[in-house]
């Protein structure tokens, strides 16, 4: 199988048609009714090849009670029917528009899916698949296309080919992709070829996936290294986010909770073995510097043991052929530290963010101010051996021709703040105090933090989203979203077009609180969206 990267304006087109027909799916008009919960549809998935990369289901059974509070929740949102309307119009092929409760929910059945195949080539293969109840009224729907398709038969299947879009049903589902894709459904279809459906890999992710669930999302390693790794934005951080060393493939399950939260249920399976010798990427742990991180935080991560972890971000961050000399850079950077102080970075300061840390954001323009904070049990040990670091530091952080930039000292609450500032502005301060380490972006974010009473944890937003919490777990994030929106907007996107469409819609979304737990072979993330 060939891992080549897709090439950067087809792969967005995927994607972005990924997204496009999961929408669709969930925006489509939904049959009135309504019982108790049951498990969707998942029949699609036999029409996939098992080697699929990425494959998204999207329950429409509007007799399931999930369903139904998944569209009283998307109805809240302006862009809701603007968007269903556009994508109906598109499946249609033809320039009318459509009415979804007269032209589709007649012959619409109770899932659609989507997937992404490799083809052996540069580029991924797409196959849409849709169950219909009445083939004559789905038939009926196409046949507003003006354009005359292409007709063939294939194994006694009827075949449509407009220009490079192929169209037929099979087995209960109107599916559509290019010929190659579609002819391999009808291949399954008829003598049973393997399919994702019987995966093994993909039936553990989908384990232990809520009954309630309305979007179902798979993703094998490759999939998710290769389509979302290369795009290098937010796609790379998701990317970075659910990738570990030990994935095999990784699901993700969306409901609706009530009528203002939604809830987004993430599980990786993992090789156990894998997973044993990666172990201290993240372990899990009790939050107790979440009573530090102040009450009027923008953002919050806590973790235990991820100094690589933290790594790969900054890598993924820079993405390509950068993410490479990121990785060198920060590699000479920890080698020369470690020369220059004796072995004491290691064996003193280090060791240090192998337990517990805290990443606090906290709100001041133009740039937010980043901490991060990890607990110390020698306060002036800890101290020495940050003593022994600032030169060191400041002499390798020395612009080429220029004379190192200097430390200076000052009071924040009672305890010494060092800080030093680079030409460039960007600043580094750090303090030892309260039996905690410092490290910040700016002197405020110490101060901030050094006096602060009130805890993030006590906040009625942060209850919301995460105040049924696990006691441990392998990672606590919280984002306080209309915060970021309030500072973004102070610092210029309101200038940006796009997000002035959609500032309505972003502007309902109050947090979002995300933890995680692991288990031999298995890892699962909570993600809880607060929709007041």
């Amino acid at each position: 199988m060939r891992t080549q990267a897709l090439p950067g304006n087809r792969r967005l087109a995927l994607l972005a048609g990924a997204v496009a027909v999961t929408l669709l799916a969930l925006v489509l008009v939904l049959r009135a009714g309504g019982s108790e919960d049951v498990p969707p549809a998942s029949e699609a998935a036999k029409l996939v090849p098992e080697t699929a990369l990425v494959f998204a289901s999207v329950s429409t059974d509007g007799e399931r009670d999930a369903v139904k509070r998944a569209s009283e929740l998307a109805r809240r949102f302006g862009a809701y029917e603007p968007n269903r309307d556009a994508l109906l119009k598109r499946l249609s092929g033809g320039d009318e528009d459509v009415d979804a409760g007269r032209d589709v929910a007649p012959w619409l059945g109770d899932e659609a899916a989507f997937a992404l195949v490799d083809t052996g080539q540069s580029t991924a293969g797409s196959i849409i698949a849709v169950e219909v109840t009445d083939e004559e009224k789905a038939r009926g729907f196409l046949g507003r296309n003006p354009r005359d398709p292409i007709r063939k038969v294939y194994k006694g299947v009827d075949t449509e080919r407009y220009d490079r879009v192929t169209i037929a049903f099979v087995g209960g589902f109107l599916v559509i992709g290019q010929d190659p894709t579609v002819q391999a459904a009808i291949d399954r279809d008829k003598a049973g070829a393997k399919a994702l459906a019987s995966d093994a890999t993909y039936r553990r992710a989908l384990e232990g996936l809520p009954e309630g669930r309305v979007v179902t999302a798979y993703a094998s390693a490759d999939g998710l290294r290769r389509l979302l790794a290369p795009q290098g934005n937010i796609l790379s951080g998701l990317s970075a986010m659910l990738d570990q060393p030990a994935l095999q493939g990784v699901a993700l399950a969306a409901e609706a909770e009530g009528e203002d939260k939604l809830r987004v249920h993430v599980h990786s399976a993992l090789d156990a073995a894998a997973q044993k010798r990666a172990r201290s990427a993240f372990e899990e742990f009790e939050p107790q510097l979440l009573d530090a991180v102040p009450q009027d935080a923008l953002g919050y991560l806590g973790a235990s043991g991820v100094s690589a972890a933290l790594q790969n971000l900054i890598v993924s961050a820079a993405g390509g052929a950068g993410g490479g000399d990121v990785a060198q850079i920060l590699g000479r950077l920890r080698t020369e530290l470690d020369k220059e102080t004796g072995g004491d970075l290691q064996r003193d300061l280090l060791k240090l963010f192998e337990g517990e840390i805290a990443v606090v954001i906290q709100q001041q323009t133009p740039a937010p101010i980043l901490s991060i904070l990890t607990r110390t049990e020698d306060e002036s040990g800890t101290r020495g051996a940050l003593d022994r670091l600032r030169a060191p530091l400041a002499k390798l952080l020395r612009p080429q021709g220029e004379a190192a930039p200097t430390w200076k000292a000052q009071d924040v609450e009672g305890a010494d703040a060092w800080t030093l500032t680079l030409p460039n502005g960007a600043a580094i301060t750090y303090a030892v105090t309260g039996g905690r380490l410092v490290l910040s972006s700016s002197v405020e974010g110490v101060r901030r933090i050094a006096r602060s009473e009130d805890s993030l944890k006590d906040a009625d937003r942060f209850e919301t989203v995460l105040g049924n919490r696990p006691d441990r777990l392998g990672t606590l994030g919280f984002l306080d979203f209309s915060q970021l929106l309030e500072l973004g907007e102070q610092t210029g996107l309101n200038d940006s077009p796009t997000y002035l469409s959609a500032r309505e819609d972003l502007r309902k979304v109050r947090a979002v609180g995300i933890s995680s737990t692991s288990g031999e072979g298995e890892s699962t993330a909570e993600i809880l969206v607060s929709i007041p």
